[in-house]
């Protein structure tokens, strides 16, 4: 009868042997490819699963041919008292090799979170470098105007009185007079100080540089579609309603985005899964307004009140500069922002900006006599 099994247990025993080299070769070239990349996550996970199963392997395939060999020696009842242990190490094998699968399978999904999330770090990094640069170039070109409304102011009108009077001077004076000469070169180098005036004067109003022709509702827009998978995650309900024609402004697009995500953040914190944020964009007067109202917690009086001090912070590890920033931005803006909060009742956002082309009159559209 075992002679007519050999061949089987010839195959049973040569396949026990080469699942146990090809688990080796395994665990050999997992350890080889940690080695290279020790961070690698799917290395670690490669390592640990195929030690797991070279174990299993070895573990079965050695029951295998001991049981065998035990069999064909004619002591079965060896075989007997092993095989429970055999048997428990190849069950403690199983739920080794699903323990480490469902281990790192979760570990998985923890790097790709942490992953994301070093991007978006990397990417609030990026906008908070270029804010600090847009503030900075802010305080410089508000420094020089500052100082050529000064060195404008304190020289003009002495300017003016010099001017004045080498020129009232000289309509008095004979064509022949030998002071003329002198009164003429005064009043030209008058004239070009006060040129100089003027264009100082225009240097300090002048911000093309930093700020460009943009679309309100367009920006707005912009930064909600930056921020749908926040809105996504939470489940809020986003409702817009954007006025009709462009609200066209002196307008820096990166800098009031910033100023706008975070004020949309903050929203989007206080408020509960399921609940609303609206924003909305109308005209008042000559202002571009846009207005931001969430269905969250609510803000107490005396929070609203210190809302813009820069410092204070109701949030656990909080700097309380956000809200500073947004208002330094809107400020450069030649805008204005406040915040109506009550308890229980969400907070409402009002921003108001000068536009750049004020709606059209009624009186704009009627034939001049």
């Amino acid at each position: 009868m075992i002679w007519s099994l050999t061949p089987v247990l010839f195959v049973d025993i040569i396949g026990s042997l080469l699942v146990m080299t090809l688990a080796g070769l395994s665990f050999i070239t997992a350890r080889r490819l940690l080695r290279r990349e020790p961070d690698n996550a799917t290395w670690i996970f490669l390592f640990w699963l195929s030690l797991a199963l070279m174990t299993f392997a070895i573990s079965r395939s050695l029951g295998h041919i001991l049981s065998h060999t035990l069999i064909m020696a004619e002591h079965p009842e060896i075989w007997g008292i092993l095989a429970p242990f055999s048997g428990s190490l190849n069950t403690f094998t199983f739920i080794l090799i699903t323990s480490v699968t469902a281990f790192f399978y979760h570990f998985r999904r923890i790097y790709q979170r942490m992953s994301a999330n070093h991007v978006e770090l990397e990417n609030f990094s990026r906008d908070i470098l270029n804010l600090n640069r847009d503030l900075e170039t802010m305080v410089m070109e508000r420094t020089m105007a500052e100082m050529a409304l000064g060195v404008a102011d304190g020289i003009r009108n002495p300017i003016c009185v010099i001017g004045g009077f080498s020129r009232l001077l000289l309509r008095r004076l004979e064509p022949d007079d030998p002071t003329r000469e002198w009164l003429t070169s005064i009043a030209a180098e008058t004239k070009r100080m006060e040129e100089m005036v003027a264009k100082f004067e225009a240097l300090a109003e002048k911000r093309d540089y930093f700020f460009s022709q943009e679309d309100l509702n367009y920006v707005a827009q912009n930064t909600l579609t930056t921020l749908r998978p926040e809105f996504d995650n939470k489940l809020i309900d986003v409702q817009t309603s954007w006025w009709p024609q462009p609200l066209i402004g002196k307008i820096n697009a990166h800098l009031l985005r910033v100023a706008l995500s975070h004020l949309l953040r903050n929203a989007i914190e206080a408020t509960p899964p399921g609940g609303v944020i609206t924003v909305s964009t109308t005209v008042q007067g000559e202002l571009a307004h846009l207005e931001i109202q969430d269905t969250g917690r609510g803000m107490p009086a005396e929070v609203v009140e210190r809302i813009f001090t820069p410092f204070y912070t109701t949030k656990i590890g909080g700097t309380g500069l956000g809200l500073v920033f947004v208002q330094q931005i809107i400020e450069e803006h030649r805008g204005t922002i406040r915040i109506e909060s009550e308890v229980g009742r969400g907070a409402r956002v009002l921003i108001d900006l000068p536009q750049r082309f004020g709606p059209r009159k009624e009186s704009d559209f009627r034939p001049s006599e």
